[in-house]
This record gives structure tokens, sequence and C-alpha cells, in this order.
């Protein structure tokens, strides 16, 4: 088979015959994350392989993943580097709805202190303004599990950019 079909469908087939029962959840998590994206209900590839959802408010912003192995470091807790992204969703997604019509924001800086670590169900970014400023917006985040147990603080820098096309 030459086809990339073809190549994901022997690949698939190899990964199955020797799965074990957590190989089997993460490709299950994937692929559903995958048909959620060719539905519509992720916009990016990323969201869709964390099953990350938010909330946006004006001034608040309230980004979800859950926690399973897709996520998990060495030592089975979430990554930080998960962390770290699911902090910039909530600060960025935040910052990029308070812009005019036609600019964005990139990050330019994040400062990230890791309290503790969790082995629950759910991670939470709690993004919120501290200065708005007209080229650059400065933000804070709290991360924390389902059962309220804070695992990191974020800062970060945002600059207001013209939205590319």
């Amino acid at each position: 088979m030459t086809t990339s079909k073809g190549q994901i469908e022997q690949l698939l087939a190899e990964i199955l015959q020797e799965s074990t029962e957590e190989d089997e959840e993460v490709l299950l998590h994937l692929l559903n994350g995958l048909r959620e994206k060719q539905q519509g209900i992720h916009r990016r590839y990323l969201n869709a392989a964390l099953h990350m959802v938010g909330k946006f408010e004006p001034e608040i912003s309230e980004v979800r993943i859950p926690i399973t192995p897709v996520i998990h470091n060495t030592i089975k807790v979430p990554h930080g580097g998960i962390i770290a992204t699911i902090a910039d969703a909530a600060m960025g997604g935040l910052a990029s709805r308070s812009v005019p019509e036609g600019y964005n924001v990139v990050t330019t800086n994040m400062n990230l202190s890791y309290i503790a670590t969790t082995t629950n169900k759910e991670l939470i970014a709690r993004g919120r303004f501290v200065h708005k400023g007209r080229q650059t917006l400065v933000m804070a985040c709290d991360i924390e599990d389902e059962t309220g147990r804070k695992l990191a603080i974020a800062t970060g820098s945002f600059f207001v950019i013209q939205r590319r096309l």
C-alpha cells in the first residue's frame, strides 16, 4: 500500500496488534479529538488532541483539559509543558478577544511558577487581565485541578499585531 490511507491502516493494525490498554486509551482519546476537529468542535489540532475547551468572558477566561496519559510525564502527572500550554491558551485566548477587529495577539513572554502536581481528573486555567495597553497586554493565570488545588501561577505579555489572512 502506497497511499497515505493505506499507510495509516497498516500502522494502525500494527499498533493495535501490540497495544497495551493504555495505548488503546491514548489512541481512542486522540482519534476522538480528530473526529471532533472534523466536526468543527475544535478549530486547531492541538485543542482537539488535548480535548481543550474554553469559556471566555470580557474580563476572565477558563480553559479546561482532561488529565489522561496523553499529557503525562514520566512520573504519570501532567507534564509541565502542558500546564504552560493551557496557561497560554487561557491568557492568549482572552487577550485576543479584547483587541479590535482585524488584530490578534502573540505571546512575547511567559513566566510560570509550578506549585504542586496532581493525579486528579482535570486541569483548569483561569486567565485575567493585569494591564490592557494599546500594543501590549499583560495577563495572569491560575492553574488548578478540579478540586481547587493550585498547581501553578503564570503571567504573560502579549503583543498586538495585525491579523494575517
